[in-house]
């Protein structure tokens, strides 16, 4: 087993806040150096063929050879680390190693990574003049202040994880260039809810596989998932909710992750998408996602079926803390889909449509979901 000392590999200890689950196989035993081997196409095996259909809409990911990797880029401002709270850590940690398919889930957070700090960048443009964005609160912070923290804190994590590619021989994923807009503070708290709690769902399960395979590098992820939820805890709170609706956070797969990162941008201004299934949307209609849960929640939810395949029966899978997924049956008519939520469901839930209900692991009912996965805030 080849060692790796660089400090690229020491920077990648505070990872970005947002990683990525893994796909149901398990990597192997061994681990190999991460400057002498290429990522394997692991991920790729895990793409539903119920998804081939919704491919040719939207562009291909890049081909996987890539072009020789240029040096790593450059360390952030001081400026930024300061707002950020910190820089790109350095300093002797111990050496590790990476198997081919942890390089392959860090290219995803990349990918998610560049997203985040898009989203959190147009923010603070487009809602510049936003009476409640800039009003001071007690404390004389606004939820603007906040944000240029947060937004700060994801170019900390691109360079990290830019870092660590860079020490493997590989190049960063490029950023997308179109970020959906959002209207007003309310669709920002709302929409910033949906992405930590996408964030904090992708880093369990990432915890869960390196633990495994590398399990050098699950305490650093530990803390920073204590970090993604505190940021949750402000966009609740911000949006007049109690900081925790549950126990536990809800774990998500890097398929659901990646698709609901999909969301803040337009896919064909994304120069390298990933090797995951690009899944059609599940475009619900009742309730609508808003920055404050509703005081009574929501006991169905509907969505447009206009597309939806009509032989043999449909559930939503509902994946929710830390329990197995559990079903509900889809009822069609003129054109709308509905189904019943679950008793005993908090906080923010994810949905997804499929035609089975065996399935009981959130990697499991990703590989067969045929529209999804769709955030639902209950409490």
């Amino acid at each position: 087993m080849t060692v790796i000392s660089s400090s690229f590999v020491l920077v990648f200890l505070l990872l970005a806040s947002l990683c990525c689950a893994a796909p149901a196989t398990n990597p192997k035993a061994t681990t190999i150096s991460i400057v002498a081997s290429k990522p394997t196409s692991s991920l790729q095996s895990a793409v539903p063929k119920a998804a081939a259909s919704s491919q040719s809409a939207v562009p291909k990911p890049a081909a996987s050879s890539q072009p020789a990797a240029k040096a790593p880029p450059a360390l952030l401002s001081q400026a930024t680390a300061d707002e950020a709270g910190g820089g790109v850590p350095s300093g002797p940690l111990p050496a590790t190693s990476f198997t081919p398919n942890a390089v392959q889930l860090f290219k995803v957070a990349n990918f998610i990574e560049n997203i985040e700090s898009a989203f959190f960048a147009q923010v603070l443009q487009s809602l510049g003049k936003d009476q409640n964005f800039n009003a001071p609160a007690t404390d004389g912070r606004s939820i603007a202040n906040v944000t240029s923290q947060i937004a700060a804190q994801e170019l900390v994590h691109i360079a990290t994880v830019g870092g660590l590619l860079g020490a493997a021989g590989e190049q960063a994923v490029p950023a997308c260039a179109n970020v959906v807009g959002v209207t007003d503070t309310n669709d920002f708290l709302a929409r910033s809810n949906v992405i930590t709690s996408a964030s904090i769902g992708v880093i369990i399960g990432l915890i869960s596989t390196l633990a495994m395979s590398d399990p050098t590098l699950v305490r650093p992820l530990a803390s920073i998932l204590s970090t993604e939820s505190q940021q949750d805890t402000f966009f609740r709170m911000s949006g007049n909710n109690t900081p925790s609706a549950a126990p536990f956070n809800t774990g998500l797969s890097t398929t659901f992750a990646y698709n609901i990162a999909l969301t803040f941008v337009d896919p064909r201004s994304c120069p390298q998408l990933m090797p995951l299934p690009i899944l059609p949307s599940l475009n619900l209609t009742s309730p609508m996602m808003t920055a404050t849960a509703p005081v009574t929640p929501p006991t169905s939810i509907t969505f447009n079926a206009t597309e939806v395949p009509r032989d043999g029966n449909l559930y939503v899978g509902w994946v929710n803390q830390a329990n197995p997924v559990v079903y509900t049956n889809v009822t069609l008519k003129n054109g709308v889909g509905s189904a019943d939520v679950p008793k005993g469901l908090t906080g923010i839930t994810f949905a997804a449509l499929t035609a089975q209900m065996t399935e009981i692991t959130v990697d499991g009912l990703s590989n067969v979901t045929l529209a999804g996965p769709a955030a639902v805030l209950l409490s």
